[in-house]
């Protein structure tokens, strides 16, 4: 064999050996980190919507119950803006030690029912997820502020 083959079986080798660091690599990073997924496409365990699901999730909820804690029972209609509190002035007043004064508000948008964290201490959840922003949600998701959690429904 000539010198000029041999250079080249060596540089396809080490190209080979090149592509499967980087693939796993990026096999690692994933698992560690994860993908990016929109919050509403999640269910409530942490896995992915199918299409289908998010389709019958573009359905806009009609009402928030509260299924544990102080107040379970209670439902709220969803109107433009409700604000969830311990304060009087909340729609939503929440007796539990671990939520805030104003502790968030949910509010209508063109794209649906989004649920906001204003700056609370304990946070507010989606599905399990903590939210820094201003989250979508639909029927069958959960809420949770504090210790109370509820349910969307329609």
């Amino acid at each position: 064999m000539s010198e000029l083959v041999i250079v080249g079986m060596k540089l396809g080798y080490l190209a080979l050996l090149w592509l499967f660091v980087i693939f796993t690599g990026n096999i690692i990073r994933t698992d560690l980190f994860g993908r990016k997924v929109d919050a509403s496409q999640l269910t409530a365990d942490g896995r992915r919507l199918s299409r289908k699901q998010r389709r019958v999730r573009k359905a806009w909820p009609k009402a928030v119950k509260v299924t544990h804690g102080a107040q379970a029972g209670i439902v709220v209609p969803l109107t433009d803006e409700v604000l969830i509190g311990r304060a009087p002035e909340c729609q939503l007043v929440l007796d539990d030690d671990y939520v805030s004064t104003k502790h968030a508000r949910i509010v209508k948008s063109t794209q649906g029912y989004l649920l906001e964290d204003l700056g609370s201490t304990n946070g507010t959840y989606v599905n399990s997820q903590r939210i820094s922003a201003p989250t979508p949600f639909g029927v069958g998701d959960t809420l949770r502020i504090g210790r109370t959690m509820m349910a969307v429904e329609k």
